[in-house]
């Protein structure tokens, strides 16, 4: 973690850190939202899908790589809370794909579940427009890795 983005971490400014993910280009190719109007429940959104979001075989749903990529970085922002400890990643993923995840958008919502020393258990679901869940992960998010 960037000391820029670590000192807006420690300082609770929420909006500058949403920004600052808002601003990634591997966020803006998956056309994906960062909301950290709760940074305790980090969601993404994807409301505008577009060819290269669906299925490789001519279906008209999310393809699970972009589907998990999604969970992945919403689910490793869980983290945020933990930012002066150092760099934090998703170190595991279990993704349930229980229910496509239709063309007309999705959101996922994330939170932590439990911590045990530096690893951090968190869970996310993926929900279509109308609130419905699709979706459901757990995860591991390690903590401290190093300092910054």
């Amino acid at each position: 973690m960037s000391t820029a983005m670590g000192q807006l971490v420690s300082q609770g400014d929420w909006p500058a850190v949403e920004s600052r993910f808002n601003e990634m280009e591997f966020v803006q190719r998956l056309g994906l939202v960062v909301d950290l109007s709760d940074p305790d429940r980090p969601r993404g959104n994807v409301s505008k899908i577009e060819s290269y979001h669906l299925g490789g075989i001519g279906q008209d749903f999310v393809n699970g790589a972009v589907t998990s990529g999604v969970i992945d970085i919403i689910l490793g922002l869980t983290g945020l809370r933990f930012a002066e400890m150092g760099y934090f990643a998703t170190r595991n993923l279990q993704i349930d794909l229980t229910l496509p995840v239709e063309k007309d958008g999705f959101y996922v919502t994330s939170r932590a579940t439990s911590r045990i020393g530096k690893n951090l258990f968190a869970e996310a679901t993926v929900f279509n427009p109308d609130g419905e869940p699709r979706v459901h992960a757990t995860g591991l998010v390690r903590l401290g890795i190093r300092k910054g």
